[in-house]
């Protein structure tokens, strides 16, 4: 048994694309062990069912009645027990769970609708929080909790570009060939082909930058008499297809277009682009440390929003923790949050991303010199730190509301009571 006076956090680990979630993991103990007094952590391996178990009894054995929260990121773990009949793991430990729901609500559905009251969602961008509100209705708790400069516990640095050499820009990002979805479509009835190709249409009519999706699907299913409102499996289906192919086309046209420059592009399903004539370097996905190490090491950092108008991708983050130009697409909140990156931000249709490598690799000096004003502008402002620390003082609220709640007022009855 441990210190009485310690308590615990379990963050629940498991297998993702390229270890992100991984990473992430160990970015949030990090912070706690390092932020925090009187908190231990717990990494529990949901990638096999016996160390779970095991790991699970052996933090309940060291620290009894003193487990604070349970964290994961993308749903990990809050639906273990639901089907039991016995509710939800969490619940019945009296253990607040809480989540950062990563994808949009149409991913996933089950993780997003939650089986107890014991599992908090935490979205990281308005876009999702809203739909989930306005069309997932789940009863239980949710809440906003956005990402910050994410420094790995490294030091960021000011680049220094030296005269004649070329500055390492690299953009992560994997693809997948729009075309092959259009393939699966030719399966479904006429009608509901028709409702995607309009919404299709409506989106890019709309913007050319990135932007939620929704109202392009609402828009599509309106005009074809079908109302999805109040039908969330149609209406998540519909969505899905919507975001799942944009994001896939925007990835084809940001690629295509690099291939003109002298950029490093890690990723994977990009095997239908051909690259016999490319400038660009085509490299095969690293894992999430070795990502790591090359936001470190770069000049720049290209990245590509979710379909979203609030809130950016997290690799504009890690450059901008590390010290690195983040180059990221536009939407409005990227416009009001960061206008002094505007001149190193593109979208899809009228400011092409080869225009802003071309114009950071003919001044390093300069775009050097914003890169570390904003680096140290957001350190200052909001870092992941910052995100742990509110996501603990969401666990204690979560918690009190959810298991020792004691209105003030005899009179207050907590619903379904």
């Amino acid at each position: 048994m441990t210190d009485p006076n310690r308590h615990a956090i379990l963050i629940l680990d498991g297998v993702s694309a390229y270890n992100s979630i991984g990473a992430f993991n160990r970015e949030v103990a990090r912070v706690i062990r390092e932020a925090t007094t009187g908190l231990d952590v717990v990494m529990l391996d949901m990638s096999d069912t016996n160390r779970f178990n095991d790991g699970l009894r052996q933090a309940l054995e060291d620290y009894p009645e003193r487990i604070g929260a349970a964290f994961s990121f993308s749903g990990f773990g809050v639906e273990i027990g639901a089907k039991s009949g016995n509710g939800n793991l969490w619940q019945r430990l009296q253990i607040p769970m809480l989540s950062w729901m990563l994808d949009h609500p149409a991913y996933y559905l089950a993780r997003h609708k939650s089986p107890a009251a014991a599992v908090m969602r935490l979205y990281a961008n308005r876009d999702f929080l809203e739909f989930h509100r306005d069309y997932v209705r789940s009863p239980y708790r949710t809440a906003y909790c956005r990402f910050g400069a994410m420094t790995y516990g490294r030091q960021p640095y000011r680049r220094e570009p030296k005269a004649g050499e070329t500055p390492l820009v690299i953009c992560p990002k994997s693809g997948n060939n729009p075309a092959l979805l259009e393939e699966t479509w030719k399966l479904l009835p006429r009608m509901i082909r028709k409702v995607i190709r309009d919404a299709i249409d409506h989106y890019w009519g709309q913007t050319a930058r990135s932007g939620n999706v929704v109202n392009s699907v609402l828009a599509a299913a309106d005009g074809a008499g079908v109302e999805l409102r109040n039908d969330l499996t149609l209406f998540t289906f519909f969505v899905m297809q919507l975001d799942d192919y944009i994001r896939r086309s925007k990835a084809d046209i940001l690629v295509r277009q690099l291939l003109a420059t002298p950029v490093r592009i890690y990723g994977d399903g990009l095997t239908y682009i051909d690259t016999s004539k490319a400038r660009a370097t085509i490299l095969p996905p690293v894992d999430y440390d070795t990502l790591t190490n090359l936001f470190f090491e770069s000049f720049a950092v290209i990245s590509m929003n979710p379909n979203i108008d609030d809130e950016c991708n997290d690799r504009p983050y890690s450059a901008m923790g590390s010290g690195a130009l983040p180059i990221s697409d536009i939407n409005p909140w990227w416009q009001k949050s960061y206008p002094a990156l505007m001149p190193y931000s593109y979208d899809f249709r009228d400011c092409p991303v080869t225009a802003v490598v071309e114009k950071v690799l003919a001044d390093p000096k300069a775009e050097a010199e914003d890169a570390w004003q904003q680096s140290q502008q957001q350190r200052r402002t909001r870092t992941f730190d910052t995100m742990i620390e509110e996501a603990l003082e969401f666990a204690l609220t979560h918690r009190y509301f959810t298991f020792k709640f004691e209105p003030p007022q005899p009179y207050f009855t907590k619903c379904g009571d």
